[in-house]
Order: structure tokens, then C-alpha cells, then sequence
């Protein structure tokens, strides 16, 4: 036997005695699950790990053991060691800046040892720290929660889930929060934010299993000397909302995120209520109703030049002397009067053209109104679905975002253990970069959507939307509606499909409607002003004039003298049948009038021929509409059969890119596919990931713009509004066939 054989024999007769309290029988392993983070919760996952760690050899079975006892593993006295808290100083995070009084809750029998390894971290800083002792009896006290600033939160395998959900509630509703230091998975449960030097629970959790399977193979284990760290923070964006707290963007670019924002009130948006939230509090569209309102008065003017004109008229004068002697009497040097006129328009075409003008105007512009509603309803469900869309996009992209990070982790492994290098490493890295900025941009794009639609529905700017996702497969969204899938079935039935929609919005559209009020607006006053060359204005006017005052020369006639002989002389004329007027008396008079004007310097010319250009251009702008009007729904209604059969094409697609990801990796970490092979996969199912986040949307918008199309406001669909959309598309279907059999 040579001096190796020699020494290896008396490595094992030392190491023997050693190894055999720590031995596992292949039956059971007795684990305390104060070790685990999640204590009895994670014996599953343990036991998982050990399992697939056994390669077909015997597996133990987990089963918990009390506080203290069971299996003993180097370096796994407890869960939480002083150099695994202190490796990340938890008071230098967000949440913390500005604390001076900071909460430590933890199991009772870690409280203490924790409270001392953090002690100096915080005394640096001038924070008071108040170690807190959490057990499934009873969790601190609303005096204890007053006046903290912060708390801590270390692992607590003896609370479940239900219990730590209620504990973290509290610690939102007293206005404090909370960091977990351990357990990240807390975050998910109501705590605000985790350390980024928390453990990573699934490497945690395969290097005890690791241990427990060389005690069940009889080899040593290695020491747990130390805990992996996720190297990465926790935020929950709901707690951050309900705390009024405000992260700031390098968190959030870093962090991964949990839940969303909170709607006040719980409130959520669906379609419809988002399109009829804009067509009530729309401002745009309420100016433009009072627009509407306000220029109705138009036609009320119009009609009020039939009616009569009844006025009031009081007249001085004064003449000279000469002309007021001459005049006998009949118009005095000074003379003031008063009247009333009525006047009364009897035909006038002009008029009359101005009144079937005004109210063509008038239902024009409400037809346009109808229009606009439309529009604005357009708008807002294009940018409420653009909304969902960047959602979904978003998550696609964070879960791209956490995969190439989850990449750049192995890589970076690798290159520690020399079976990578620094190259592939950095490419990785580069890649990390580039989904960060993808995901930066989505959540970007979609703060500037949210916004605009905010303020299109009439709403504070800065107030938060959370929109509803639509069910495709609900009736109101064509989904199972076996009228569209027939639609579906052939050209055929889409091209008839197709000409009885053309049909029907021809004849319900808003817009032609408005153009025809238009067109029949210049045709009348086409005629107006043809019929202005000979055809005259007549009016009637009645006057009643009395006299207020009258003075100077001609104040009296020469026969209203007082003399005598005059009035002897009167008196004879009076009796010979001679009657004089008499000055001072009341008057009044009645009269028709008709005006023709002969020449007026060609403007009735000019005014016919603008009539006449006028109605021309009418008469392009509908032939126009009428084009674009078919040209629109035909191009949605294509859009729409295309786009609802690409969401099953492109799911399929993304599952075989999910796919092909997954062989990808496997054949990168065994060395049989380069790095850039690697990549393109997840490229690939990066972009497919978004082909089939969109296609929905797709699908979506197409049915708005059709329904718009159609005059219909857009969003789910009532039983009668879908007959209208469907309405004959079985009959459409036969047809086509029996065409198709023809030929």
C-alpha cells in the first residue's frame, strides 16, 4: 500500500465519527422550518428540489420538525446571520430617508440578534431602532405602530399568508412603510418594498436541498456560510399609492414591480363608460353643442323679417321763415311731432330663401354635431385600447426585462466559474440595457396616453386610469356570434357582407347627412338669386303721426284768424261748400310698396354665379364623402376579418417562440448553441410575446373604426346594434355559395 492509499484510509477512520450524527436516512429528513423563509409553506418547494436532486436514488421526505431540533446543517443556525443583514444598509433606502424612528418586526427568538446586527447601521444614521416581536397570537400594538417612521420586516415562517397579508394592512393603514428584509415575496403581500440584498428564495432553497441530499448520499456537506441575494428590489405599486409615497424613476426602473396603482373609489373604466364619460364631460364637445345653440338663432332671425315691425317716432323740424309763411298754415316755422309705424314685409324672396337656408344650416350643423360625438367617440376608444395595449405590452416587455437580466445572471455565474467570458457576459449586459430601455418607453408612452385620454374625458390631468379589458369572447364584442363567423367563412360572404354595410351606411350616414343639408342650402340660394332678377319686394306700412308742439311763422293758417271779417269770410266759403283744412290735426296713412331693382353694379351677376359655384363644390365634397365613406368601411371590415384570425395564428406563434426560447437556453448552458443563437430566441419570443398582445387590440380597433363607419357609437354591443352589423350575413353566406356552385 503506497503513502496516498495510506493517508486517504486515515482521512476516512477521523472523518467517520464525524459524519454519523449528521447522517439522513433515505426515509425521512426532519427539517426545522424556522430555517425557511416561508417555513411550512416552502417544505414543498424543498422537497421538489431534493427531489429532482436524487436522480432516481431513494428521496427522503421533508417533514417538519419542532423549533430546534431535526437536521443539522454547518453554517444553519438560523436564517437570518448578522453578515447577511448588514450586507445591504436597509436604512439607506427611499423609504427610509428622512426616519428617525425605525420598526424591526421579526419571529421572537431572531428579534433580538437582528436588532444587534443592525444596531450600528443605525445609530450611523441617527436612527432609533425599536426591535418588535411578531407571532401568529399577536402583532404590534396600535401604540407601538405611533409615531414609527418606517419598519423593517424580517422573514416570519410562523405567520402564513392570510396572517401577513392582515400584518402588512395594518402597517398601510397606520401610514408606515415597511421594508422586507428577507423575504421579497412579502412585497406581493402588502409590504411596500424589499431590500435588494433580500434572499433569492428559489437559490436558497436548492442549496439546502443540495445539503440535505450529500447527508442522504453519505457525503459532506459544504458550510451555508452564506445567503444569496436577489440583487435586485421588490416594489408594490398599490402600497405605494395607498401610501401616498412617490418612488422615484431610477427605482422604478430597476425594481420589479407588483400590482398597479389604486383608481380612487376602486374605480375601474371599461370601454363604454370611458366613451360615455367623454360625449357628457367632453368640453370640446359641450362648446360645440353651444356653438350649435347659439347659432340656431340664425334661423329665428331669418323668420323674424316675416314678421311685423311695430315702432315709435317723435320728429323736430324747423324751417325758414319765408317758406313757413308761403306754406299757409301746413308747415310752421318750428313743429314737432310724434307716431307710430307699422311695417309688414308681404313677399320678399330673398327672405323666404334666408329661412329654408337658416334651417338647412341649422340641421347641417347638428348633423356635423352628430358627427363630432362620433369622432370624439372614435378618439377616446382608440386611445382607451391603445391604453390596454401598452399594458399588455408591458408586460411582455418586464418579462423580457427579467429574462434577459435572468441571462445576464448566468452568464456572469459562468464567468466566475471560467465557463464563460467576459465577452458573452457583456453582450448579456448590453441586452439587460436594451429591455430596460423597451420597458422605460412602454411605461412612458402609456403616462402620455393616460393623460390624453384623461383629458378627453373631461378629467383632472394627473388622475389615475385603470382601464377593464374587453372579453372577445362576449356576444357584445362579436365573439361566438355564429352570424359573424359565417362572415368569416369565404370572400364570398365577406364582399356581401360588405355591400350591405356600404348599403346601409349610404343611407344612415351622418356626414352625408350634413353634406345633403349643405347642398340643399346652395340650391336655394341658387334659386334665390336667379329669382332676384325679377322677382320684386313688397311690404306694407301703416303710419299714425300726431302733433306735440308747433311756434314761429305759419303757426296758424291765414282762415284761423280770430279777426271778424275773416271769420265772417270763412264762414260764407264754408257755406258755399268750400271746406279749409285745419292745422294742428292728427294724421295717418296705409300704403303697399313693390321694389325691383334694375341695376345694382352686376352684384346680383357675382351673387348668382357664387350660388352656382357653391353648389358645384357641395356637390364634389359628397361625391367625395360618399367614396371615402365606402372606402373606410370596406378597409375596417377587411381589417376586421383579418385581424380576428390573426389572434389565433400569432398565439400559436408565440407558443412555439416560447418554445424554441426554452430549447435555446438548455442548448446555451450545455454549449452546444453560441451565444447569438441564444439571443435571436429570445428576440423572437420578445416579438411574437407583442405580435400577440396586439392582435387583440388590433382586432379591437378594427370593430371601433367599423362601427364609427357605420354611425354606431363605438364600444360593446346591445342584441339590436349587432342585428344592425350582422343583420342578413347568413343570407350573404348562402348567396355567395350558390355563386361559387354556379360557376
Amino acid at each position: 500500500m503506497n503513502v496516498t492509499a495510506w493517508k486517504r484510509l486515515f482521512i476516512a477512520l477521523v472523518c467517520a465519527p464525524l459524519l454519523a450524527p449528521v447522517a439522513v436516512s433515505a426515509a425521512d429528513a426532519a427539517f426545522d422550518p424556522r430555517l425557511l423563509p416561508g417555513g411550512h409553506a416552502d417544505l414543498p418547494a424543498l422537497q421538489r428540489e431534493l427531489d429532482r436532486l436524487s436522480a432516481g436514488r431513494a428521496t427522503p421526505v421533508v417533514v417538519p420538525a419542532a423549533p430546534g431540533t431535526g437536521v443539522r446543517l454547518p453554517g444553519l443556525a438560523r436564517l437570518e446571520i448578522p453578515a447577511f443583514l448588514t450586507a445591504t444598509d436597509p436604512f439607506a433606502l427611499e423609504p427610509l430617508d428622512g426616519a428617525s424612528r425605525v420598526l424591526l418586526l421579526g419571529p421572537v427568538w431572531s428579534i433580538e440578534t437582528a436588532g444587534e446586527a443592525l444596531a450600528a447601521q443605525a445609530g450611523a444614521r441617527g436612527i432609533a431602532l425599536a426591535p418588535l416581536g411578531v407571532t401568529p397570537a399577536g402583532s404590534p400594538s396600535d401604540a407601538d405602530l405611533q409615531g414609527a417612521d418606517a419598519a423593517l420586516v424580517l422573514a416570519l415562517p410562523e405567520l402564513d399568508e392570510a396572517d401577513e397579508r392582515r400584518l402588512f394592512a395594518r402597517l398601510t393603514e397606520a401610514g408606515v412603510p415597511s421594508v422586507a428584509l428577507t423575504d421579497a415575496r412579502q412585497v406581493e403581500r402588502g409590504v411596500l418594498l424589499s431590500s435588494p440584498g433580500a434572499l433569492d428564495v428559489d437559490a436558497w432553497l436548492r442549496r439546502v436541498a443540495l445539503r440535505l441530499d450529500d447527508l442522504v448520499a453519505g457525503r459532506p456537506p459544504e458550510p451555508l456560510d452564506s445567503r444569496p441575494a436577489l440583487g435586485r428590489a421588490w416594489l408594490n405599486l398599490e402600497t405605494a399609492d395607498r401610501l401616498g409615497w412617490s418612488p422615484s424613476f431610477g427605482l422604478l426602473s430597476q425594481a420589479r414591480l407588483v400590482g398597479e396603482a389604486v383608481v380612487p373609489g376602486g374605480e375601474r373604466l371599461d370601454l363604454g363608460q370611458a366613451v360615455a364619460l367623454a360625449l357628457v364631460d367632453n368640453l370640446g364637445l359641450a362648446a360645440a353643442r353651444q356653438g350649435v345653440e347659439v347659432e340656431a338663432f340664425e334661423r329665428d332671425l331669418a323668420a323674424s323679417r316675416y314678421r311685423p315691425s311695430l315702432y315709435l317716432e317723435a320728429t323736430g323740424r324747423m324751417i325758414d321763415e319765408t317758406r313757413a309763411r308761403a306754406a299757409l298754415g301746413q308747415e310752421p316755422e318750428r313743429l314737432a311731432s310724434g307716431g307710430a309705424v307699422l311695417e309688414q314685409l308681404l313677399f320678399s324672396e330673398p327672405a323666404l330663401a334666408a329661412i329654408a337656408v337658416a334651417g338647412s344650416l341649422d340641421r347641417a350643423r347638428r348633423a356635423e354635431l352628430e358627427v363630432e360625438s362620433l369622432d370624439l367617440a372614435l378618439d377616446v376608444a382608440r386611445e382607451f385600447l391603445d391604453l390596454l395595449r401598452l399594458d399588455a405590452s408591458r408586460e411582455v416587455l418586464q418579462a423580457d426585462l427579467e429574462l434577459a437580466r435572468a441571462q445576464r445572471d448566468r452568464a456572469v455565474r459562468g464567468e466566475a466559474a471560467g465557463a464563460v467570458g467576459r465577452g458573452e457576459v457583456a453582450r448579456f449586459e448590453a441586452e439587460l440595457l436594451q429591455a430596460r430601455e423597451r420597458l422605460e418607453q412602454a411605461v412612458a408612452d402609456r403616462e402620455r396616453l393616460r393623460i390624453a385620454l384623461n383629458r378627453r374625458l373631461g378629467r383632472d390631468s394627473a388622475a389615475p386610469l385603470s382601464p377593464t379589458e374587453p372579453d372577445l369572447t362576449r356576444p357584445g364584442w362579436l365573439g361566438g356570434d355564429g352570424r359573424f363567423l359565417a362572415v368569416l367563412d369565404s370572400p364570398a360572404s365577406l364582399a356581401a357582407w360588405q355591400d350591405r354595410l356600404v348599403t346601409a351606411a349610404l343611407r344612415d350616414s351622418a356626414e352625408l347627412e350634413a353634406i345633403g343639408e349643405l347642398r340643399e342650402a346652395a340650391r336655394r340660394e341658387l334659386t334665390s338669386r336667379r329669382r332676384a332678377f325679377w322677382l320684386p319686394e313688397v311690404g306694407l306700412e301703416a303710419r299714425y303721426t300726431i302733433e306735440l308742439s308747433r311756434s314761429g311763422e305759419g303757426e296758424r293758417a291765414p282762415w284761423e284768424s280770430p279777426n271778424p271779417l275773416v271769420q265772417a269770410g270763412v264762414g260764407a266759403l264754408e257755406g258755399a261748400g268750400v271746406s279749409l283744412p285745419e292745422t294742428g290735426r292728427d294724421q295717418w296713412s296705409v300704403g303697399v310698396s313693390a321694389r325691383l331693382p334694375l341695376y345694382a353694379g352686376g352684384r346680383r351677376s357675382i351673387q348668382r354665379d357664387q350660388a352656382a359655384a357653391r353648389l358645384e363644390r357641395v356637390a364634389l365634397e359628397d361625391a367625395d364623402a360618399r367614396l371615402g365613406l365606402e372606402a373606410r368601411l370596406r378597409g375596417a371590415s377587411v381589417e376586421l376579418v383579418a385581424a380576428w384570425r390573426r389572434i389565433t395564428l400569432r398565439e400559436e406563434a408565440q407558443g412555439h417562440a416560447e418554445e424554441a426560447l426554452k430549447l435555446a437556453e438548455v442548448a446555451w448552458r450545455e454549449g452546444a448553441l453560441p451565444q447569438v443563437g441564444l439571443i435571436d430566441a429570445r428576440t423572437s419570443a420578445r416579438q411574437t410575446g407583442l405580435a400577440a398582445a396586439e392582435a387583440r387590440w388590433q382586432a379591437l380597433q378594427a370593430l371601433v373604426h367599423l362601427q364609427r363607419a357605420l354611425g354606431m357609437t363605438p364600444g360593446p354591443m346591445a342584441a339590436e346594434a349587432r342585428d344592425r352589423l350582422l343583420a342578413g350575413a347568413h343570407g350573404a353566406t348562402r348567396a355567395g355559395t350558390k355563386r361559387g356552385e354556379g360557376r
